[in-house]
């Protein structure tokens, strides 16, 4: 792949550019800064985007629309894609017309849409946040012999010319940051440093609920505790075990924790990890305040707060793992610790490490 761009480069040089590429008549509903439009597209297309990506294309893809699709997602990972096709069922009343069917035909642009679909596990006007739509194709779908193109029948189904070449799979290879571009490593960084003092000079600790949790499996699956460069768990741990009596408020959304983050937007404050990781954070989020009983809002000093969790909170699964561990689907995703739950153990026997620190004020 040529030419790798980030988040932070890609929005200085090419913001302008992405806004007015977007054709007004392929995006439906309000568009606001907390609900913007949806960007409307066939399913072929999201692996048309990822072939050409293959090829070595970086933003001009050679074909219209799809580099309209691209600059769309990547001015904003966030962007609802909805995906329409052409059906003679009860799914017809989101059928687009025949105005993106590829030259191979009706019949193949029909097949070739349903069979994307049935691996991704949805149906005709689904949508989904761009990150999470492309991040499912990529896990889904791994090959495009068999979807576009395969041992012809006869004229009908000839396929799409490039399916045999391997650009797909090279693009897939490539990963999602060859799609969207990752966060600056600069800006991270600068984030990192930042943030990190800001939790240690702080007077109360402002922390999304399930984080305790995180917090926990973090002291206990680590030997010996250090920083890392994703997040502010170490530097969280770290405050109150020096003094366990810090304020610890329960915020919704991105918090202190998160600043850090590869999947966190300093623009919005938002979590823009793929496979839908904010939807999971805020049930686990009202899980947890369920469980304490308590609400966003509530300030506990940490050693009450922490004693709360792990007399209220037996075990990672009931939060994490939703109670029965079951994936229901890939947005339903289970986290590791709540199957194997040793660290979280380790801390709850432990207490974080609280009870141990000498002279806590």
């Amino acid at each position: 792949m040529r030419g790798a761009i980030n988040r932070r480069t890609f929005a200085q040089a090419g913001a302008g550019l992405a806004a007015a590429a977007i054709c007004p008549c392929r995006a439906s509903g309000g568009s606001t800064s907390d609900s913007p439009a949806a960007l409307e597209v066939r399913p072929y297309q999201l692996m048309c985007v990822i072939c050409r990506l293959g090829e070595g294309r970086t933003e001009d893809l050679g074909d219209r629309r799809l580099t309209e699709i691209l600059r769309f997602v990547r001015r904003d990972r966030k962007t609802p894609v909805r995906l329409r096709m052409n059906v003679d069922m009860v799914y017809r009343y989101q059928n687009p017309g025949p105005a993106d069917d590829t030259p191979e035909g009706e019949l193949f642009n029909a097949k070739r849409d349903l069979d994307i679909l049935q691996r991704l596990g949805l149906v005709p006007g689904d949508a989904r946040p761009a990150i999470d739509m492309f991040e499912r194709v990529l896990a889904s779908i791994s090959t495009s012999q068999g979807i576009c193109g395969s041992k012809s029948t006869g004229p009908t189904w000839r396929g799409c010319a490039k399916a045999a070449g391997g650009a797909y799979e090279k693009g897939r290879a490539a990963g999602i940051n060859a799609i969207l571009p990752p966060r600056d490593k600069a800006e991270k960084a600068e984030f990192k440093k930042r943030t990190a003092a800001e939790v240690y000079a702080a007077k109360e600790l402002r922390i999304r609920p399930h984080h305790l949790l995180c917090m926990s499996c973090f002291y206990g699956g680590h030997a010996k505790l250090a920083p890392i460069a994703e997040d502010n768990l170490f530097e969280a741990i770290d405050a109150i075990q020096k003094n366990p009596n810090l304020p610890i408020t329960l915020v919704p959304g991105c918090c202190m924790i998160c600043p850090p983050c590869s999947h966190f937007d300093p623009a919005t404050n938002l979590c823009l990890g793929g496979r839908s990781m904010a939807l999971r954070d805020q049930k686990k989020d009202l899980d947890t305040l369920q469980k304490l009983g308590l609400k966003y809002g509530d300030t506990l000093p940490a050693r009450e707060l922490y004693a709360l969790v792990f007399q209220k909170i037996a075990s990672p699964m009931e939060i994490c793992g939703y109670g029965d561990g079951k994936q229901t689907a890939p947005e339903w995703s289970i986290c590791g610790s709540a199957v194997k739950d040793a660290p979280y153990q380790k801390a709850r026997k432990e207490s974080l490490g609280i009870r141990r620190m000498k002279g806590a004020r």
